[in-house]
């Protein structure tokens, strides 16, 4: 009589024949990956020598020897093919998770946190010791379930600034304000970040000192990321100059001495303005651009080094840290101070327009004349609305046509020092007005329009002089507009460049 039941033996049949047939493939399969030296060949090692055969004889002991579930010879059977497939898993997983981990690196991405790259792995071997222990040993897990959530919540209580920490991680792990590599500031504490796990964040400042910051304080505080989204970062510098340089040629000075630094990015470009005119300084800021945020402190150093330098060069006094004790005159600082009418007498004779006048006629234009100065870039003068006469006594400017609205300026002349500003009285009809705009700082002697009468009345060849000025301006504006017309309304070419005198 046979020992094995039909059935059974069908079975044994099925898996002799099978066996060998899952080897062989097995074998086969692994030759083929080492050959293209697949990362996936250590898995499919383990299913041939170790799953294969262990799940072989987990069917034969039961199917042919009639084996209950419960018998000790199946469990351990079904144990050890259960940990060789979870094996086999874990190799697989294992492979999958370094691919993952190394995308970000080679497509320039952030860096996949790796407790998130490590939660699989976890929940694979959590889920083969449930069904190992509750499935194959049929142990009852029920009761120790409910032990388990009792002491979950006790150890939740004892621990709960230590869970706050974790669930911390997890909070900047998944929304990453910050990658390991990034400089970032937060509560006091700057510096570079080094590395990022469940529990704290390790960070380097510049000193080279160590700072582990727990997760839990830097999830409740604010962060400041210097490399994202962009490296770009704007470095701020306060400058305090003497009040009596202009702030045209201030602000030159320290453009130049940051477009100089090392470091400092051309686009976009660097830029200066006023914060504060008090006496006897005036307060600057100059913002320059750098693209990595670790260069900051030198980039204001060598900033500052220049600054001290450029100063001397463009004539920009820098405030004197020495305290001086002064006995202080205020009436007698007023009258030296004012300008006097014999100063802008000398300053009106030394012009060529006026070398013929009088003196009486000097006398009477320096006692009601002013000096005005005008910043670069500034309007001095309007003709539509010119009043008096105007003398450019330093400084360059320029005479253009406006349109309201459109950006385009038709250049009409320069003008440089000793030329007069305005007299076109009757500019020529044109939807253009008259502009005459500073190049660069100017002082502009100013003679008001009654005195100015008075003066023409007893000299009428200034008058004449004036009035011709006046009429080779119309006409150089009426030759602008008409090539204007010839080019079909677009912008003129700027008008050669010619002085108060029009020597064209």
């Amino acid at each position: 009589m046979s020992i094995f039941r039909d059935s059974s033996a069908a079975w044994a049949a099925l898996i002799i024949i099978a066996l060998p047939l899952l080897i062989v493939g097995a074998g086969e399969l692994e030759e083929r990956l080492r050959q293209r030296d697949s990362k996936f060949q250590p898995t499919v090692s383990i299913v041939r020598i170790w799953v294969v055969p262990l799940l072989t004889l987990w069917v034969l002991a039961q199917v042919l020897f009639d084996l209950g579930f419960d018998h000790i010879l199946l469990r351990l059977l079904g144990s050890a093919v259960l940990i060789s497939g979870a094996t086999a898993a874990l190799s697989a997983l294992r492979v999958v998770v370094a691919g993952l981990a190394g995308r970000p690196r080679r497509s320039g991405r952030r860096a996949i946190p790796r407790l998130l790259l490590a939660l699989p792995r976890l929940l694979l071997i959590i889920a083969t010791g449930w069904i190992l222990i509750a499935g194959v040993w049929g142990v009852d897990l029920s009761a120790a379930l409910t032990a388990l959530g009792v002491t979950s919540l006790v150890i939740s209580f004892a621990l709960q600034d230590t869970l706050s920490g974790i669930a911390s991680g997890f909070t900047l792990l998944a929304d990453q304000p910050f990658a390991p590599g990034d400089w970032i500031e937060s509560d006091g504490v700057a510096g570079r970040v080094i590395d990022i796990n469940w529990r704290a964040t390790r960070i380097e400042d510049r000193n080279g000192d160590l700072i582990v910051v727990p997760n839990g304080q830097l999830a409740n505080a604010t962060i400041i990321n210097y490399d994202q989204p962009s490296r770009l970062h704007r470095v701020k510098v306060p400058v305090q100059i003497e009040r009596s340089a202009p702030p045209t040629a201030a602000i030159e000075m320290l453009v130049d001495a940051a477009r100089s630094t090392p470091g400092v990015v051309e686009d976009p470009p660097p830029f200066a303005r006023v914060t504060q005119i008090a006496d006897p300084v005036v307060d600057y800021e100059a913002s320059m651009w750098i693209d990595d945020y670790t260069i900051a402190p030198r980039v204001m150093a060598d900033f500052g080094a220049l600054v001290w330098y450029l100063s001397y060069r463009h004539g920009v006094p820098l405030p004197n840290p020495a305290q001086d004790l002064y006995l202080f005159d205020g009436e007698k600082a007023a009258i030296e101070s004012r300008i006097t009418s014999a100063d802008i007498r000398r300053q009106i004779a030394a012009m060529p327009l006026a070398a013929e006048l009088s003196d009486e006629v000097l006398d009477r234009l320096a006692a009601d004349a002013s000096i005005d100065q005008y910043k670069q870039g500034e309007t001095i003068s309007d003709d539509a609305a010119q009043r008096g006469v105007r003398l450019l006594r330093s400084g360059r400017a320029r005479l253009v046509l406006r349109q309201d609205g459109k950006s385009d300026d038709l250049v009409v002349l320069d003008l440089e020092a000793g030329d007069v500003v305005g007299v076109l009285a009757e500019p020529p009809a044109t939807d253009r007005a008259a502009l005459t705009v500073a190049l660069t700082d100017c002082d502009v002697v100013t003679i008001p329009q009654e005195a100015a009468a008075h003066a023409l009345t007893l000299a009428p060849d200034l008058a004449a002089v004036l009035e011709q000025l006046a009429e080779t301006r119309r006409r150089r504006i009426q030759r602008i507009l008409r090539r204007q017309m010839d080019n079909g309304g677009g912008p003129a070419p700027d008008a050669p460049a010619a002085t108060g005198g029009d020597r064209s």
